[in-house]
């Protein structure tokens, strides 16, 4: 697979609808064209996914995840992605925009809290239980009623409707929550610092001690909080970050090792080799041939 070959699909060639919410039955979505099944691709808008039938794969960010049924899978705006059924699905897709998010008073920091959307190719979907199901089902329903009707307010309706969805969701999550929530209000703060420095300093700073210094907190601290809210300490969220970007990079350019070990902020080729197989399994140079020759 070149590096030309991924491509970024915009809200606008998803759907026509101005608001900036799309509403689709996985059914249709199996028997329409077969255009973002074929291959890895992105989407500048979030997506989610709600499995009640279905059987086959979804690969997202090289992560590869079972499809079975009962599942909710989240994708973030740039996640690359790619999702394969064996067989014709039964649920819904859903599909909306940052700009839908703002406009209809739904802030960053809600779904950023939630935990559901996740980074760094740590994507796996979330489970649900048959007495679960009628509830997702409900909420669909009145989306679907509410986004092909004209009356009045509809829009914000089908916008309390998707808060509706993500605040059921994150009941169901398994992740730990903390009682206090005091407690989880300054441990949400934090997370949500960490993540905006880590996407401006992966290149350069790779030791949670550094992110820790700028938060003027201790790196114990800092792994304990980010572990406790997500299920994965600071140090793997800055390794998964590094990994992702690799990966990324060896796939979609011609950047050689050393490039991409130096843009990386790795001081040594030699180091970002060790660093690379010790979290993959293979070399760089591996990675990039064996996946190069298969659509993943």
């Amino acid at each position: 697979m070149a590096h030309s070959d991924i491509r970024t699909y915009t809200f606008a060639e998803a759907s026509n609808h101005p608001g900036g919410f799309l509403l689709k039955t996985l059914e249709d979505v199996y028997n329409g064209p077969a255009l973002e099944s074929e291959r890895p691709h992105r989407h500048d808008y979030y997506a989610i996914m709600f499995i009640e039938k279905g059987n086959g794969i979804h690969y997202v960010d090289f992560h590869e995840y079972p499809v079975n049924d009962g599942q909710v899978f989240f994708l973030m705006p740039g996640q690359m992605h790619q999702l394969l059924f064996f067989a014709q699905p039964k649920g819904q897709l859903i599909a909306f925009t940052e700009e839908f998010l703002v406009a209809n008073a739904i802030s960053q920091k809600m779904v950023d809290d939630l935990y559901l959307f996740n980074e760094y190719g740590i994507s796996p979907p979330l489970a649900l239980n048959e007495s679960q199901l009628p509830a997702y089902r409900n909420i669909f329903d009145q989306m679907q009623y509410f986004s092909m009707t004209a009356e009045r307010y509809s829009t914000e309706a089908v916008a309390s409707l998707v808060q509706l969805f993500l605040v059921l969701s994150n009941n169901h999550c398994s992740i730990r929550k903390a009682d206090n929530t005091q407690l989880m209000e300054s441990g949400n703060t934090l997370l949500r610092t960490f993540r905006n420095l880590l996407n401006k300093r992966f290149d350069h700073e790779h030791q949670v001690s550094g992110y820790a210094d700028e938060m003027a907190i201790t790196a114990d601290y800092l792994n304990k909080v980010v572990k406790n809210l997500t299920g994965v300490s600071a140090k793997e969220h800055i390794q998964n970050k590094l990994v992702l970007e690799a990966k990324r990079t060896l796939i979609f350019s011609e950047m050689s090792n050393k490039e991409l070990a130096y843009s990386l902020g790795f001081e040594e080729a030699a180091h970002f080799n060790n660093f690379f197989k010790k979290m993959t399994g293979m070399s760089p140079g591996d990675f990039r041939s064996g996946t190069r020759s298969k659509d993943i």
